[in-house]
């Protein structure tokens, strides 16, 4: 599914990912863990293309395709690939209804579909309740169900999500 080799990204000057490799197997969950600062959400940029690689493998396959080097395609390229992407502080559109919100996600679409998928409003039945709210009205985590809901209308193979995880004060 997802074969990351020799992954090198740099901001600037600052060396980011070195040498990172991963594999992640088709029908798995995998999890990269690690303290703040560390890369985390820097290696799914890369592997969404929105930063720029130095050097390394991104190798993709999703079943309906053979194996794609994703280094050498457009952030639009991989959406249409199948791989979804819930970025990290939601990113959703906050003057738009969340039905408005999730029908940008389906310009991605492979298959030229224009009809959000039922399976996103049984997940997350509360954005059908509110489809003609605005995504900016809603409580947070309805802005983060808004998020996932846009990654899946895509029906994606992989989808990649960083989540951070804060300490919780005792």
């Amino acid at each position: 599914m997802l074969a990351i080799e020799n992954l090198n990204q740099f901001y600037g000057e600052s060396h980011t990912l070195w040498d990172l490799d991963l594999e992640v197997p088709a029908g798995q969950c995998t999890c990269v863990m690690g303290r703040n600062g560390v890369g985390k959400t820097t290696l799914l940029k890369a592997v969404m293309g929105e930063v720029a690689v130095k050097s390394g493998a991104l190798r993709y396959s999703s079943g309906d395709t053979g194996e794609i080097e994703l280094t050498q395609k457009a952030v639009e390229e991989r959406s249409r690939l199948g791989i979804g992407y819930v970025p990290q502080g939601r990113q959703i559109f906050p003057l738009l209804t969340v039905e408005d919100n999730l029908r940008t996600g389906l310009a991605a679409r492979r298959d030229g579909v224009k009809k959000i998928p039922e399976r996103v409003y049984e997940l997350f039945p509360v954005l059908k309740e509110m489809k003609n709210r605005r995504g900016g009205d809603l409580s947070g985590g309805q802005q983060q169900q808004l998020a996932i809901g846009r990654a899946l209308v895509i029906e994606p193979k992989l989808l990649t999500s960083p989540i951070s995880f804060r300490k919780s004060a005792r």
